[in-house]
C-alpha cells in the first residue's frame, strides 16, 4: 500500500469513481494496494436444476495413501492433490484458460493478509506513514498500482479473475452433465487444476469479519458456510443472487453512503451474469465485491489517520529517537558516515564564514550555527550539478522529500538560465521589456506547463524516475519546445513576424542546450545565487519553526505565501529578500512577492520543516553526541 495525499482524499470523500486510495491511510494508489480482488461464485450454476441427486465429479486421482512414494524425478510433475478437479475436455475451454486455471494465484488479490498493514497497530507503527503525516494533512492510503510493481499486480487479478471464470464455467458444467462419464487419461495428459472457489469464499468470510462488528460475525458465519456453498455449487443450486443481495445489505448497513452504489452495482452484475449463465459477468460482480471490502477496509484505515493524526505527529521526534538508537545499538542501522558528513559540513560551514561576512551569518546566534551547519550542507545536495549518490543515511525516510526538493531547485536554476537567454536575444535586438515582472510571470507558466506536458503531469521525483534529478531529462527531452517558446516571446518583444523563423529558435535552442548540458560560468552563477536565496529562505523558516511543536509546524505549512503575482517593474530586483517576506506571508497585505520567490518560500518551508524533524531526532543521538557527553561528563562525577 502507498500513501497519497489531497486529490485522491476528496475524490474518495466525495464518492467519486472506484478505489483509487491507497496512497495514504493505506496505500496511492500511489504506491501508497493489492489489485481488486473479487470472489467468485459459481453463479451460472442453476439453482433450479434437480433432476436427480448429482454427484461432483473429481477426476481419477490417486489413492491419499500415496503420499509416502517414492521421490520423482526432477522434471517429472507434481501429483494432483485430492482436492484437484479435472477440466472436462467437452467443456472446450481455450488452451490459455486452461493454463491459467493451473498456474494463476489461488489466493484473491485482496485478502486479509494484504488488509494487514491497514490494521491500527500497523498504522502505529508505520513509520513512513508517522513522518508523511507530518508533511500531508490528506494523508490516505491507495492501492499501489503504479509501475512496475503495480503492473504485476494487476495482471496477476486479471489472471485470477480469469481463471476464476473459467473454475465456475466448469463448476457449471459438471452441475449440468452429472451423467456425464469421467473422462479417461494418464496423469500425463489429463488436465486438472486446484480449485480456487473455496479458498475465496474462506477469504471472504476472513475480511468481512474483520470490517464488520462481532454481533454480525455469526450471520457471517452462517451465510458464508463454506462446505455448505460448495455443496449447492456442486449440485448447481447456489442462489448467488440472493448472496449477493445479503452482501449487499450488510455492506449498506456498515459502509459509507458512497459505497451503496458499488453494492448495487455488484448485484446487478451477478444477478445478470446469474440470468445469463455468464461465468464474466459473475466474476465482474465478484470483483466488485472485493473492491467494496477493499474500499471499507480503508476508510476505516483512512478515519483511524485522521483520529490519530495528533498524536501521530507528536509523538515522531520520541517514536523516532527509540526507533533509530535501537536499531544503532545493535548494529543494524550505520550510521556513522552520516556523522562524518555533518562534520564536513559544519567546517566547511566554518571556512565560508571566515571567508566571507554576509547577511545570513549577521543574524546567526552561537547556538543556531549547528543547526546552520545542517542546512548549508543539505542545501549543497540540492543544487550541485551532478545529482548526490544519494543523502546521508540519517535522512532515510526524508529521501524521497529531498529529492523533490533537489527537482524543483534545480528547475528554478534552469528556469533562470532560460530567462537570462531570453534577455540575452531580447537585448541583441536592441529592444527593451516594457513590463518585465508580467513578461516574467507568463514566462514562468508558460515552461512550466511545457514541463508537466512533457513528463505526462506532475510527477514524484526519485533516483527510478530521472538519474540526473536536475530536472535535466525533462528539459532535454523538451529542449526544443521550451526553445521555441522562448523564441516566440523573444519575437513577440521584439516585434518579428508571429511566425517565428529557424535563425531564431536555432541560437537559443542551442545556448539553451549548452548551458543546461554543463556546468558553465553562467549554470555555476544562478546555481550559486539560487543557493543563497533558498537557504535565507530555509533559515528564516527554521528559526521560526525552533520553539514550535511538531504539529504547529505542520499547520504552519499551510499559512503558505501568498499567491505569485506580476510585481511593477521597479520591485522586482527584490525578490532576493527573504526573511522580511517569509515572516510576513501569514498576514494579509495589499503586496505579494514574485513568482520565484513564491517557490523559493515554498522549498524554504519544506526544507525548514524536514530539518527541524531531522535535527530533534539526530543531534543527541549522532551530531552532537559527543558534545553532550562531554557537558555532562562533570556533573556526572
Amino acid at each position: 500500500m502507498d500513501l497519497q495525499g489531497t486529490k485522491e482524499a476528496r475524490k474518495q470523500e466525495d464518492g467519486e469513481g472506484p478505489l483509487d486510495a491507497y496512497g495514504a491511510g493505506s496505500g496511492r494508489s500511489k504506491e501508497r494496494s493489492n489489485s481488486h480482488s473479487h470472489h467468485d461464485t459459481p453463479s451460472n450454476l442453476q439453482p433450479l436444476r434437480r433432476r436427480q441427486q448429482p454427484t461432483f465429479l473429481h477426476p481419477p486421482r490417486a489413492s491419499r495413501h500415496a503420499s509416502v512414494a517414492a521421490p520423482r524425478a526432477p522434471h517429472e510433475p507434481s501429483k494432483p492433490s485430492p482436492e484437484a478437479m479435472a477440466v472436462p475436455q467437452a467443456l472446450g475451454l481455450s488452451s490459455r484458460n486452461v493454463r491459467l486455471l493451473g498456474r494463476a494465484k489461488r489466493q484473491p488479490p485482496v485478502t486479509k493478509k494484504t488488509l494487514s498493514e491497514l490494521d491500527l497497530p500497523c498504522i502505529m507503527s508505520n513509520i513512513n506513514l508517522r513522518m508523511d503525516a507530518n508533511f500531508d494533512r490528506d494523508l490516505h492510503f491507495k492501492p499501489d498500482l503504479e509501475g512496475e510493481k503495480g503492473k504485476r499486480k494487476r495482471k496477476e487479478a486479471a489472471d485470477y479473475w480469469d481463471a476464476m471464470a473459467a473454475e465456475i464455467a466448469i463448476y457449471s458444467f459438471c452441475a449440468a452433465n452429472t451423467d456425464t462419464v469421467p473422462e479417461e487419461g494418464t496423469e500425463g495428459t489429463r488436465k486438472t487444476f486446484e480449485p480456487r472457489l473455496p479458498t475465496m469464499f474462506e477469504t471472504l468470510q476472513e475480511v468481512i469479519k474483520t470490517l464488520v462488528p462481532t454481533d454480525d460475525h455469526a450471520s457471517v458465519t452462517q451465510n458464508l458456510e463454506v462446505p455448505l456453498l460448495m455443496q449447492q455449487i456442486r449440485k448447481g443450486v447456489l442462489d448467488m443472487v440472493a448472496l449477493a443481495t445479503w452482501l449487499a445489505a450488510l455492506f449498506k448497513t456498515h459502509c459509507a453512503p458512497m459505497r451503496d452504489e458499488w453494492a448495487d452495482r455488484m448485484v446487478e452484475q451477478i444477478t445478470e451474469g446469474s440470468q445469463s449463465q455468464d461465468p464474466h459477468k459473475i466474476v465482474d460482480g465478484l470483483q466488485t465485491l472485493f473492491a467494496i471490502l477493499e474500499a471499507m477496509k480503508l476508510d476505516v484505515a483512512n478515519h483511524q489517520i485522521r483520529a490519530f493524526r495528533v498524536l501521530l505527529i507528536e509523538d515522531t521526534v520520541p517514536f523516532l529517537q527509540e526507533y533509530f538508537q535501537g536499531k544503532t545499538s545493535h548494529g543494524t542501522f550505520q550510521v556513522e558516515s552520516a556523522r562524518l558528513w555533518y562534520l564536513a559540513a559544519r567546517e566547511a560551514a566554518q571556512q565560508e564564514d571566515d571567508q566571507r561576512s554576509s547577511p545570513i551569518e549577521a543574524e546567526t546566534g552561537k547556538d543556531f550555527r549547528p543547526l546552520e551547519a545542517l542546512f548549508r550542507g543539505i542545501s549543497g545536495h540540492l543544487l550541485q550539478f551532478h545529482a548526490p549518490e544519494d543523502f546521508p543515511e540519517t535522512f532515510l525516510f526524508d529521501s524521497d522529500r529531498l529529492w523533490q526538493l533537489r527537482s524543483t531547485a534545480q528547475n528554478l536554476v534552469n528556469l533562470d538560465v532560460a530567462w537570462y537567454i531570453f534577455e540575452s536575444y531580447v537585448h541583441t535586438q536592441k529592444r527593451y521589456l516594457s513590463a518585465p515582472a508580467e513578461t516574467y510571470s507568463t514566462f514562468r507558466s508558460r515552461i512550466w506547463s511545457l514541463l508537466e506536458d512533457g513528463s505526462g503531469g506532475a510527477r514524484t521525483a526519485s533516483a527510478d524516475d530521472d538519474p540526473d534529478l536536475r530536472g535535466g531529462a525533462c528539459w532535454l527531452r523538451n529542449m526544443r519546445c521550451v526553445a521555441l517558446e522562448i523564441a516566440r516571446f523573444a519575437g513577440a518583444a521584439c516585434c518579428l513576424d508571429e511566425v517565428v523563423a529557424d535563425e531564431v529558435i536555432g541560437p537559443i535552442e542551442e545556448a539553451l542546450e549548452w548551458h543546461l548540458s554543463n556546468e558553465s560560468e553562467l549554470f555555476r552563477y544562478f546555481q550559486n545565487a539560487m543557493r543563497d536565496k533558498i537557504l535565507a529562505s530555509t533559515l528564516a523558516s527554521a528559526r521560526r519553526y525552533l520553539p514550535l511543536s511538531p504539529l504547529a509546524i505542520c499547520d504552519s505549512q499551510r499559512a503558505t505565501p501568498p499567491p505569485p503575482a506580476p510585481l511593477p517593474a521597479s520591485t522586482t530586483s527584490s525578490s532576493s529578500s527573504t526573511s522580511g517576506s517569509s515572516s510576513s506571508s501569514s498576514s494579509s497585505t495589499s503586496t505579494s512577492i514574485s513568482p520565484q520567490q513564491y517557490d523559493i518560500d515554498r522549498v524554504g518551508m519544506r526544507l525548514a520543516h524536514i530539518g527541524i524533524l531531522h535535527w530533534r531526532v539526530w543531534a543527541p543521538l549522532l551530531y552532537l553526541r559527543d558534545e553532550i557527553a562531554e557537558q555532562d561528563a562533570p556533573s556526572s562525577s
